[in-house]
């Protein structure tokens, strides 16, 4: 478990500090990974009958809509998450060399999570069908710019 306190910088000397270039790299590199792999699991909204979705929306307290529209909505939006999954994967893989493409996901992510908690919000959709949306990706958002920035001195 030391080992991760300290990948996040912290040290019993100082308590949490910021992380050196290489520590924050590998930081920044988890925090992709994990906002890649989250993204990919949408590859179930893309195969999952409508009868287990339905199922999962009641489990949380809600109903979906049923017809072709609808239907048509979650599998593409499935099918857009599972890209955006790749992409952070990509990212993930080696940071520098796709550059600006590192700061414009943070930047995305904390843009989808205002999204998520605005719209949630104004909809008046129940708490839980939105919070861990928003919270994700701005958590995710805000982890990836302050890394990204601390792992390469970048400033803009």
């Amino acid at each position: 478990m030391a080992g991760v306190a300290e990948a996040f910088g912290y040290n019993e000397a100082n308590g949490f500090a910021l992380p050196g270039k290489g520590s924050a790299m590998r930081v920044l590199k988890t925090c992709l990974w994990i906002a890649g792999l989250l993204c990919l699991l949408a590859v179930f909204g893309v195969f999952l009958p409508l009868r287990v979705l339905q199922s999962l929306a009641s489990a949380f307290g809600g109903s979906l809509p049923e017809g072709p529209v609808f239907v048509y909505m979650v599998r593409v939006m499935s099918a857009t998450y599972v890209a955006i999954g790749v992409f952070y994967v990509m990212l993930a893989r080696d940071p520098i060399r796709y550059g600006v493409m590192v700061p414009f996901s943070g930047v995305a992510a904390l843009s989808v999570g205002a999204c998520c908690g605005l719209f949630g919000v104004l909809s008046g959709m129940p708490l839980l069908w939105f919070l861990g949306d928003f919270l994700c990706c701005v958590v995710l958002g805000v982890l990836i710019l302050a890394f990204w920035r601390r792992a390469t001195g970048d400033e803009t």
